[in-house]
């Protein structure tokens, strides 16, 4: 079953569960306020749906890849003539497949097109899922936008934590920290001005630290942005040069999440 969780903008579960919605709103409307027979009403309503998601997949690849990029003058002007060609595609696809569907055959049919107020009225529908398609990438791509914005946020600042180090409380600044190692009931902190120890374990130092920071090992967290290079160390390990000077070996484990920095 499809979660709610599933249905962010720009999952399929989005597009398609936006999809059937609209496909059941033109078989409702179809079958009971125009009166057709549920079978004509249902290949009408796929008729008009196929082209929507024909449409839907271009219209999403030149927002995202052109549209979105440019500024508002051009934004506006794009999706006017976006939403005619659009309504036009949408027009000329529907007649052709009800046509295919009223014809003898596949390969023989004719095509009628509607005239006079129908032909507006679905140009004018054409329009307005454009408007909709639209409405719905440019969620997506907020989605987004939100969502790299909370990822580039990470986790609150460790200088606006505290460490008690001797009788004095010092603010934690993840910049100044090097590697920790466990030593015991405590955590040794390496820092550029020095070494300290702290009551604390590791665990829940790793919790307290940004994203900066890797547990490489069972004894051993270290700043990634202090790492000067690294090589194997065979057995799936790897050994961590710090810009300190020091050497850290990780573990298998720790080896797997300094691999997940590689490019």
């Amino acid at each position: 079953m499809t979660s709610i969780e599933s249905l962010r903008p720009g999952s399929r579960a989005f597009y398609g569960t936006a999809l059937v919605a609209t496909g059941l709103a033109y078989l409702i409307v179809l079958t009971f306020i125009s009166g057709l027979p549920f079978q004509r009403a249902l290949i009408s309503s796929l008729a008009n749906i196929a082209p929507i998601a024909v449409g839907a997949i271009v219209i999403r690849a030149v927002m995202h890849s052109w549209l979105a990029k440019q500024g508002w003058p051009v934004m506006l002007l794009g999706h006017c003539v976006m939403a005619a060609i659009f309504a036009l595609f949408w027009f000329w696809l529907l007649m052709i497949l009800l046509g295919i569907v009223s014809g003898q055959s596949p390969v023989v049919f004719s095509v009628r097109p509607f005239l006079g107020e129908a032909a507006a009225w679905q140009l004018m529908q054409g329009v307005f899922v454009y408007a909709v398609i639209a409405l719905l990438v440019h969620m997506e791509a907020l989605a987004r936008k939100g969502a790299a914005n909370q990822t580039a946020e990470g986790e609150p600042e460790a200088a606006k934590r505290f460490v008690k180090i001797g009788d004095e409380l010092h603010p934690l600044d993840p910049d100044r920290i090097i590697q920790i190692s466990a030593a015991g009931d405590y955590a040794e902190l390496h820092t550029v001005s020095g070494t300290h120890m702290l009551r604390t374990t590791l665990t829940e130092l790793e919790t307290t630290l940004g994203n900066a920071f890797l547990r490489v090992h069972r004894s051993h967290i270290v700043n990634a942005n202090r790492v000067a290079r690294m090589e194997s160390a065979g057995g799936g390990r790897i050994t961590l040069h710090l810009d300190s000077g020091d050497t850290v070996i990780t573990s298998r484990a720790g080896a797997k999440a300094i691999r997940t920095r590689v490019l």
